[in-house]
């Protein structure tokens, strides 16, 4: 975050403790998406509360961390308004994306939105600029495929430190527009509904939004879909993730499509081989988590013969232009834990891939993630 910021917005050092700590709750999120949820609102609520509560000795937070398994996003209650917290780790501040919850949930909708920067290499939050609901609903563009809203950089209040005088000097100000009331949805329903998205990559984006918001916002339904979501990989490095479910297109949740993931750059993912027939090949990405980084596992799975996988293994930095530890190592063991293969890190690899390797129908195999005394280790049976 190398970049002057104007005194009328806010700077704050992260304390290496407290980002410690939240790289550790972090480490619940069943997904990238929802790993990374949980560290930048962790430390975005945590570190705002603290420096808001002089002035604001009634501020509150809510609510309960779980949605970050969802939605990114958290609310301070300062003066009876919702403060949305909007934390991003991207560099490129050209706009302000909201997630329709905060726009269009009753229960939850903000009356204020605020951009927070989150640089966790350079331990420094940056909060850039807000928006009122009024104004987010009149200029806001709605993208209908991730239900978010978007707003430019330019029509956002730059002058952060105005927001904390309005509360001081004008807590009554009108800030939200007219929000439409949810359906209502019936115990039966809920609990089919609930059903469904207990293994569904994003949940939040698989039934219509009045259907989701009822369920999100109820502290009880969305505490049971957690639990049901938990309960689907509850032995996540023990159980094996079998390969023929993944070429019937199911998955165990965690692992994610490298093409969603990866966009464009999907293709540069693996060394992929070129074969003259069209075989079946799925390819997944899954984060793991090490005490000081975040790392992505992919795998890619091809069909040879009826009895027969080519499996190839990678694993790479989350940051595309970060290295991986020197050091690290990627083995492939056989069932009984017998190093058959492996790769070592050296200074300034981004990625070490295994040499691609063949596995007969009822075959088991593991791959582990080694650095110093931390091992990750994930089951496959063909």
């Amino acid at each position: 975050m190398n970049q002057l910021i104007p005194i009328t917005q806010l700077a704050l050092p992260i304390p290496a403790p407290m980002s410690d700590a939240a790289w550790q709750q972090a480490q619940a999120g069943g997904s990238i998406e929802a790993m990374w949820n949980v560290y930048l609102n962790q430390i975005a609520t945590e570190l705002l509360c603290e420096d808001l509560a002089v002035d604001f000795p009634q501020i509150r937070v809510w609510p309960d961390a779980d949605i970050w398994q969802f939605v990114n996003g958290s609310v301070l209650e300062l003066n009876n308004k919702r403060l949305v917290l909007l934390p991003s780790r991207a560099i490129d501040n050209s706009e302000l994306v909201i997630p329709q919850e905060w726009v269009d949930i009753p229960a939850w909708a903000g009356d204020y939105f605020l951009a927070v920067q989150i640089d966790p290499d350079a331990e420094l939050l940056h909060c850039w600029g807000y928006t009122t609901h009024q104004m987010l609903k009149s200029k806001a563009r709605y993208d209908a495929v991730d239900r978010t809203y978007h707003l430019d950089a330019y029509q956002l209040i730059a002058d952060v430190s105005g927001l904390w005088a309005i509360q001081e000097l004008n807590p009554t100000e009108v800030t939200q527009a007219a929000i439409a009331p949810l359906a209502s949805v019936a115990t039966t329903q809920a609990e089919n509904l609930l059903q469904r998205l207990a293994t569904v990559p994003d949940p939040r984006l698989e039934i219509p939004f009045g259907l989701w918001g009822a369920l999100a916002s109820d502290r009880t339904w969305r505490s049971r879909l957690v639990e049901l979501r938990q309960g689907a990989t509850s032995s996540p490095r023990t159980a094996a993730n079998r390969l023929g479910d993944w070429l019937q297109n199911a998955f165990a949740t965690g692992w994610q499509a490298v093409e969603d993931f990866l966009g464009e750059d999907a293709e540069l993912a693996f060394a992929l081989r070129q074969t003259a027939t069209a075989t079946p090949i799925v390819r997944r990405v899954k984060a793991l988590q090490l005490p000081d980084c975040l790392l992505l596992l992919l795998v890619s799975v091809e069909v040879e013969t009826a009895d027969r996988l080519s499996i190839q293994v990678q694993l790479r930095a989350d940051d595309r232009t970060a290295t991986l530890p020197a050091g690290i190592c990627l083995e492939l063991l056989s069932s009984d834990d017998e190093v058959v293969r492996s790769v070592v890190a050296r200074d300034r690899d981004n990625a070490i891939q295994l040499p691609r390797f063949r596995s007969e129908s009822g075959t088991g195999f593991k791959i582990q993630v080694r650095s110093g005394e931390t091992t990750v280790c994930e089951s496959f049976l063909v």
